[in-house]
């Protein structure tokens, strides 16, 4: 046996690597390499994904949450409402901002935040100004839910969509909820680059036109500073090629990752669960394994040449950075899953002999 790794970026179809070469080429030649015809194109590919919200490109994903909440009006000490299981993305764009973090606990079966937990933190909290949902692992949170709410209270709705690009429940796409969302193409997303890239829709024109001012130095005008908010993210035009070529086959890609999914699922004994579900509301970013003991997975899975990690091993609330921020906080959920979780390989490109590799270690749990 060889080990199976958790994801492997190496791998490329020749016809794939082709294409893309020629895109790339086709840029170099053009000498445009920034705010040109492909990053225009992916926006507008994108936009008719998400029920023609209005979509600007940014350089990553943390950029794109930092935008996300500037592009709304939120303010220094605004509350934002998010999970403590996501690892740390979008409590530290609200920090960054100046902003106060009210962490959520999650449903402890989908590791996704619970509607009833959020309902009770408003309650709480009766001035959050907005909630920051992210669908992790791929797998879309209660979105019809907690949209209801933040629609009763007049909350802003930003959904998080790094892991779950492609995703949908009741034929709507992640991202495509709220009053704005998020993405990240870094290279081991579902839709991933070359390097580093990512995204924000926006509902509402005025937002849409409020973050790109933000995105590119606080400009109203070419030199004017409007925004003191004001700097510089942008997705390159190599950057958006590959990703133009790549957005083709995102569909069957996820499909693939849920098919993986759903035989280690089949694995499993009744013990242990995989984090996810059987439908379009999962794509497969990541497999999680959720077990009684951590210790056991990972030596059964070591034993078996198996690759592992974990996503993520430390709450929010437990970051030492931050945890006199979170002094009172208070998500158990999170934190008994932060020391059940193990990661196992999920990536398009895996092999019949891997996949089968895996659930043979699965199956001795």
């Amino acid at each position: 046996m060889t080990i199976v790794p958790i994801n492997d970026l190496s791998r490329w179809d020749n016809s794939e690597r082709d294409r893309i070469d020629g895109r790339i080429q086709a840029v170099v030649k053009s000498g445009h390499f920034m705010l040109g015809s492909n990053t225009k194109e992916l926006e507008s590919q994108l936009s008719r994904r998400l029920d023609g919200m209005n979509v600007m490109c940014v350089g990553n994903g943390t950029d794109a949450l930092a935008v996300s909440i500037l592009g709304l009006g939120l303010k220094a000490g605004d509350k934002i409402a998010t999970v403590a299981n996501a690892g740390g993305y979008a409590t530290g764009a609200i920090l960054r901002l100046g902003c106060i973090p009210i962490l959520i606990d999650v449903d402890p079966d989908t590791t996704q935040m619970a509607p009833i937990s959020l309902s009770a933190a408003i309650v709480q909290h009766p001035d959050i100004k907005a909630v920051i949902v992210t669908h992790l692992y791929g797998l879309m949170a209660d979105i019809t839910a907690i949209s209801t709410i933040t629609k009763e209270k007049k909350i802003l709705l930003i959904e998080d969509c790094a892991q779950a690009i492609g995703a949908s429940t009741d034929r709507r796409e992640a991202g495509s909820w709220g009053d704005a969302s998020t993405f990240s193409f870094y290279p081991t997303k579902n839709l991933g680059c070359l390097g580093d890239g990512g995204a924000v829709a926006f509902r509402d024109a005025v937002h849409y036109a409020s973050g790109r001012r933000v995105a590119q130095y606080g400009w109203s005008e070419r030199y004017v500073i409007s925004d003191m908010n004001g700097f510089n993210s942008r997705l390159d035009e190599i950057q958006a090629s590959v990703l133009l070529e790549r957005i083709q086959t995102l569909q069957s890609n996820n499909d693939k990752r849920r098919a993986i999914v759903r035989q280690y699922a089949d694995a499993l004994p009744a013990s242990h669960k995989m984090i996810w579900r059987d439908d379009a509301s999962y794509v497969g970013h990541l497999a999680i394994v959720v077990g009684p003991s951590r210790a056991h997975i990972q030596q059964v899975l070591d034993a078996h040449e198996v690759g592992h990690g974990i996503h993520y091993p430390l709450t929010d609330n437990s970051q030492p950075a931050w945890q006199e921020v979170f002094v009172d906080a208070s998500v158990p959920n999170c934190d008994q899953l932060a020391t059940q979780i193990v990661t196992i390989p999920c990536f398009p490109s895996m092999t019949d002999a891997e996949i089968a590799q895996v659930c043979t270690a699965l199956a001795a749990l």
